[in-house]
């Protein structure tokens, strides 16, 4: 049986994108609506949610230096987290998908800023003196995947200051659900292939396409003792899913 539950505003650095109480048919008991954005055209929403999330204030003064992680985390919530697609004249529930972080061995927990400096990986749209942490858009509907429909948005992971894991979740109007969009990767080194499906790909949502659908870049971390990685991704419309490969190639001559 479908629980009804009233979840909280998030009184934090600022407001959410909600009233001060939002109303979800089907979110578990301990679920925090985080964000909420409405589908153009459709009498639909998205719902960005945690379970139980922990607090997590950088409490920094507006002079002091981020680290690396700080640019996609700032001052955040961490939990499990999810992402809902609810009918939102009914805000019942359609399908929910649950964001794992597969580069971790599947984590359950991540970390999303509810408040942030100008500048990084996630929109902040209002105006923000230099330094000092806003609420940021998390859910930026873009057209991200060059389909010519701004329905998605893009998380991301600073793990360090090199290395960005990314992946893109959004409103699929074929089935009428939220899709984590899985990417079937051919991983290259020397006479080494292997393929396997995932949903996180190193700074591909941070990068500008070639053309809409088609990427091509490299991250060099020769320098570190790794490889230059070579990406080549297109986005297949038809199954809904993105098809690359990654080349490592070692600095070594």
């Amino acid at each position: 049986m479908k629980i009804l539950i009233t979840t909280l505003l998030l009184v934090l650095c600022g407001a959410t994108h909600l009233s001060a109480q939002a109303t979800v048919e089907g979110l578990p008991k301990g679920a925090v609506i985080v964000e909420q954005r409405t589908i153009p055209s459709a009498n639909r929403a998205l719902v960005l949610w945690m379970l139980n999330p922990k607090r997590n204030p950088t409490n920094y003064q507006p002079d002091e230096v981020y680290t690396c992680p700080e640019y996609t985390r700032g001052s955040y919530l961490s939990g499990p987290t999810r992402v809902s697609l609810i009918n939102s004249e009914t805000k019942t529930l359609i399908n929910t998908v649950q964001l794992k972080k597969d580069y971790e061995d599947g984590d359950d927990n991540f970390d999303l800023p509810y408040a942030i400096r100008k500048g990084y990986y996630y929109h902040v749209a209002q105006a923000a003196q230099s330094g000092v942490e806003v609420k940021p858009n998390i859910i930026w509907l873009r057209d991200y995947n060059g389909d010519g429909q701004a329905l998605e948005f893009a998380l991301f992971d600073a793990l360090a200051c090199m290395g960005l894991e990314t992946t893109l979740i959004g409103y699929s109007p074929q089935t009428d659900k939220v899709i984590h969009y899985p990417i079937q990767l051919e991983e290259i080194e020397a006479t080494n292939r292997s393929t396997q499906t995932t949903f996180w790909a190193d700074y591909l949502m941070s990068k500008k396409p070639v053309r809409p659908g088609y990427w091509k870049y490299e991250i060099d971390y020769s320098g570190r003792g790794g490889t230059l990685n070579v990406w080549e991704v297109r986005y297949n419309s038809a199954k809904e899913q993105f098809e690359g490969k990654v080349t490592r190639r070692s600095g070594e001559p």
